[in-house]
């Protein structure tokens, strides 16, 4: 110990001090040294955070779940009403029209507004277009499908279409047991087809009238010139 305060030798004390004092300075900087990189402290004595390896996960949104209706929540889709049937909501059936009358459906009578008349008189005749069978029907009852004929034996005396041929169609829906008449007055004298002038008058005799529909003929009615 008493060496250590006291330098001895061959050269001034002072110069054992200062070496001595160097040699402690020099061992009091490599402490501090070792100290520094033990202790990791920074030049200004931060402390500084040893590197990680794993970086740091960045916060992520979980996705939020939208929470399932439950029964009491849930609002059941109405039903639409079902459609309501009327009585006009279906279509009625279609009638599918009148049909013509066949010549069998159909009736002509031919008479006269007497059973006899006096020579030159002018007598009324008369026909009726009568439907005779259980349903309706059309009938043409123009003047070019009807005609009112006289004979007398086999000769032809009188006939409605002789001066008045054709006509308009007249179309007409007949019910069962439904008619139509047609009204003629004869002048009492003959007649030919192309009506020519000058037609003697009607003698005295027995006569028939027939009356025509179409291809439908009456019975003869008969009746007399006196």
């Amino acid at each position: 110990m008493s060496t250590l305060l006291r330098p001895t030798g061959p050269r001034p004390a002072g110069v054992y001090w200062w070496r001595r004092l160097l040699v402690l300075l020099v061992v009091l900087a490599l402490a501090l040294g070792v100290r520094w990189l033990l202790t990791g402290r920074s030049a200004d004595g931060t402390p500084v955070s040893a590197p990680t390896d794993s970086p740091s996960a960045s916060p992520t949104t979980s996705p939020t779940r939208t929470p399932s209706p439950t029964a009491s929540t849930t609002k059941k889709p109405s039903k639409s009403p079902s459609a309501t049937r009327s009585a006009t909501s279906s279509p009625s059936a279609t009638p599918t029209g009148t049909p013509a009358c066949t010549d069998s459906q159909i009736t002509v009578t031919a008479s006269t507004d007497a059973a006899s008349y006096p020579v030159g008189s002018t007598p009324r005749l008369r026909m009726k277009i009568e439907n005779t069978s259980s349903t309706a029907c059309k009938r043409d009852i123009g003047a070019a499908q009807n005609e009112l004929i006289i004979t007398s034996g086999t000769a032809h005396v009188w006939s409605s279409d002789d001066c008045n041929p054709g006509g308009t169609p007249q179309v007409e829906t007949i019910a069962p047991g439904q008619s139509f008449s047609v009204s003629v007055t004869w002048l009492g004298r003959l007649s030919q087809p192309g009506c020519p002038a000058n037609e003697p008058a009607a003698k005295a005799g027995n006569y028939k009238l027939v009356g025509r529909n179409g291809k439908v003929l009456s019975d003869p009615a008969v009746f007399s010139l006196t």
